[in-house]
């Protein structure tokens, strides 16, 4: 399978304007491994991102700082999931808690998406062009850009904001929920001289609904989002 997927990329890189595409829009946000390497006037957030469909390429899901617009990349950071190289099957149902450091405000979820040239605007597919062996076609990526009422965390320079899981769901949606404590256990004792913030604030549509089920490559391949 890893096979025919580099083989499948090696195909498509070659094509006019896919250089454009490889551009990631956005920030990526800075990981940080404990409380003593975050740097003055940032604060720290630890999230978890997951996937119950089989991410054949990175996924990232993107916050829009308070104040600022998706259009530049400044104002949005990004945080990636991708799946594991030596798994067999899909992995990125688990969870992976990860601490980053971020500029003070408030964050909001804007979007997610694979292999899109731009941040998603609410409602919004990304869609790539392909050439396969009998020719050109669309290819649909899972994506969708979300609307004011969305998840938010803050951030306070010094302080550490525990932002829970986002999961991108079979539904095209990224939902959360908490993350479980006994996942949480080492992160804590790295963080622990850092004050806490608030939770993050969820709108009820937003909340996980159902347990996560790890799709494969070949239940998704031929599927429009």
């Amino acid at each position: 399978m890893r096979s025919v997927l580099s083989a499948f990329f090696l195909a498509i890189i070659a094509l006019p304007g896919w250089s454009a595409v490889l551009a990631e829009p956005g920030t990526e946000a800075e990981r940080v491994s404990r409380g003593s390497a975050v740097e003055g006037g940032h604060g720290a957030v630890v999230i978890s991102i997951r996937s119950e469909l089989y991410l054949d390429d990175p996924l990232h899901v993107y916050f829009l700082r308070e104040g600022g617009n998706i259009a530049n990349d400044a104002d949005v950071v990004r945080f990636e999931r991708r799946q594991g190289f030596f798994a067999f099957g899909n992995d990125t149902v688990e969870y992976k808690i990860r601490a980053f450091q971020l500029r003070p405000g408030s964050y909001r979820l804007v979007a997610h998406g694979m292999n899109c040239p731009n941040v998603p605007a609410e409602d919004e597919r990304c869609l790539i062009d392909v050439q396969g062996l009998t020719g050109g076609e669309q290819l649909s990526r899972p994506s969708r850009g979300y609307g004011a009422i969305a998840p938010r965390f803050e951030i306070e320079a010094g302080k550490i904001t525990y932002a829970g899981d986002f999961a991108l769901t079979a539904r095209n949606t990224i939902e959360w929920s908490e993350i479980p404590y006994e996942e949480m256990n080492r992160m804590h004792g790295r963080f622990s001289g850092m004050a806490v913030m608030p939770e993050p604030i969820i709108p009820g549509e937003f909340r996980l609904r159902f347990g996560l089920n790890p799709r494969s490559y070949e239940d998704d391949k031929n599927r429009r989002y």
